[in-house]
């Protein structure tokens, strides 16, 4: 983390030594997590204490929240700036106000803290959770550039080893760069001399790497190289913040589009593997054909029957019956499993053309995201990134906004809208608030179910076999699914009503008429 490293505290101290010695601390606050204010009379010291932004940066002016602010350190209010040092080769700045106080900034990563002292003694802590720097004492690092081996070999690794023992302030970027200077014929001594130098008067490079936002010491490609400390620290805030709520919206939009449309695309191959699987099955109506004719051959109570396949060259077929019925009502049986899977065949053709055409909005939506820059291919400039591409995703973020997921089971069935309740309240808010009085509503009756209301369409009247499909799916999503036949009522929505105090689903029903229907089999809800 350069942007607190000891030489980039050491060339913010000379900043604010040059601009604010003698200013008055006017205002002390905080009005974002982990972050703390510190108004000045010509700058405001932004500080934050939190991994990855552990930050001091100076800005020309802050603008302060009306609501949500929490004043911190009153003591020091009206105080003014005596020197801004740094404690030697460490990550440790203090403001050294008058009175005796001084604010010390602790910028240690995820034990960041800022404390107030007083003639040396901690009076208070910004992170109070942080008990243990009630006790903290500034203890300076060192620096042994006699420990460098004047015959250092240049080699990154033996180089970073060599400099962690110089100093620990002296990192990999330190190793890299000095071995840049090695190679162009400098001694380890010489080359130790220009990195220290050039970390206090260089210009800094502000790079994308890594998927993090890095602020450089030396140069660095690629990158810009932003040549003040008050620049450098405000353009790489920016930067960062720029980046992290760009990262996340994008995450955000890709997910929310990716996610609908890997589940359409894997609703549809179900749909398909059971629309291929009824269509490999051997048809019910024929078994019942075969019956038919073979009536004359069925003993009472027996449970199978061998029979001539005529539908395939008169090959030997077993066929299972239901010793509880006669030979006429197992034919009748499997002529209602035809009917069963006709109806069920025809709601996955639906079903699977309704998916594709989601799918093909889906598609159109995502080639449309497509065209935004993903995070990993932004380039930064003078000023870090271009807002112009964050305003452009959070518009599209919200002209794409998917609507509210209904908390209703939805269906369609030649060409009307069926909707079947989820629980108790998801069945009062279908009647009462979703549907409308020319809506019909349904429910299997006399047993706990769910509402189920099919959408008016101006013009045309609901066809018997829309009217069927809704009862089956009432008598389907009711106590009584396992039945053979389910009585269900039904009534325009304007004929249900709820009295006060009733429990949430309970409803009063006038004026119903009532269909006998069977569930539907082996249904998957949609």
């Amino acid at each position: 983390m350069m942007q607190v490293h000891y030489f980039t505290l050491l060339r913010l101290a000379g900043y604010l030594n040059g601009r604010c010695a003698g200013e008055q601390v006017t205002a002390c606050f905080s009005q974002n997590k982990n972050e703390l204010i510190v108004e000045l009379e010509s700058v405001s010291l932004r500080i934050g204490c939190r991994t990855p932004h552990t930050y001091a940066v100076p800005v020309p002016e802050f603008s302060r929240a009306r609501r949500n602010v929490a004043g911190l350190f009153p003591e020091i209010q009206g105080l003014r700036l005596r020197e801004v040092q740094v404690l030697p080769y460490e990550r440790v700045l203090m403001l050294e106000l008058e009175s005796g106080f001084d604010l010390l900034l602790k910028l240690h990563g995820n034990r960041a803290n800022i404390l107030l002292r007083r003639d040396g003694a901690v009076q208070e802590l910004f992170n109070r959770e942080m008990e243990e720097d009630l006790g903290y004492t500034a203890v300076p690092g060192f620096w042994r550039p006699e420990l460098l081996p004047a015959d250092l070999a240049p080699v990154e690794a033996d180089a970073a080893q060599a400099l962690r023992k110089v100093s620990p302030v002296l990192d990999k970027v330190f190793a890299r760069r000095m071995l840049q200077h090695m190679q162009a014929g400098e001694t380890p001594p010489d080359a130790l001399r220009r990195l220290a130098e050039e970390a206090q008067t260089g210009p800094f490079t502000l790079a994308l790497s890594q998927n993090e936002i890095r602020l450089y010491l030396f140069p660095a490609e690629p990158g810009i190289q932003i040549p003040g400390i008050e620049d450098a620290l405000r353009i790489f805030l920016r930067s960062q913040y720029q980046w992290e709520s760009y990262r996340r919206q994008y995450r955000e939009a890709e997910t929310a589009l990716r996610k609908p449309l890997d589940k359409y695309r894997g609703q549809l191959a179900s749909y398909q593997t059971s629309m291929a699987q009824l269509e490999q099955e051997r048809s019910p109506e024929e078994l019942g054909h075969l019956l038919m004719a073979n009536l004359h051959r069925i003993p009472p109570a027996a449970h199978s029957i061998e029979v001539e396949d005529f539908y395939n060259e008169a090959a030997p077929l077993r066929i299972k019956l239901d010793p509880q019925l006669s030979p006429q009502d197992n034919a009748q049986r499997y002529y209602g499993k035809h009917k069963d899977r006709r109806l069920r065949l025809r709601h996955l053709q639906e079903q699977a053309e309704a998916l594709q055409a989601q799918i093909r909005e889906a598609e159109a939506e995502w080639e449309l995201f497509a065209q935004a820059v993903p995070p990993e291919q932004l380039t930064l400039g003078p000023e870090g990134f271009d807002p112009e591409l964050l305003r452009r995703l959070r518009r599209y973020k919200q002209e794409t906004e998917a609507p509210a997921r209904l908390p209703f089971h939805r269906f369609e069935y030649e060409g009307f809208e069926i909707f079947a309740g989820k629980h108790a309240r998801s069945n009062d808010e279908l009647t009462f608030r979703f549907a409308s009085k020319a809506d019909l509503w349904l429910h299997a009756r006399d047993v706990p179910g769910s509402h189920v209301v099919i959408r008016h369409r101006a013009g045309r009247s609901i066809p018997p076999q829309v009217l069927e499909y809704a009862a089956r799916l009432a008598a389907f999503f009711s106590k009584r699914r396992t039945d053979t036949l389910v009585p269900v009522q039904y009534t325009p929505c304007k004929y249900v009503r709820k009295r006060k105090g009733d429990p949430p689903g309970m409803v009063v029903v006038e004026r119903e008429s009532v269909l006998m229907v069977p569930p539907i089999r082996d249904f998957g809800a949609a």
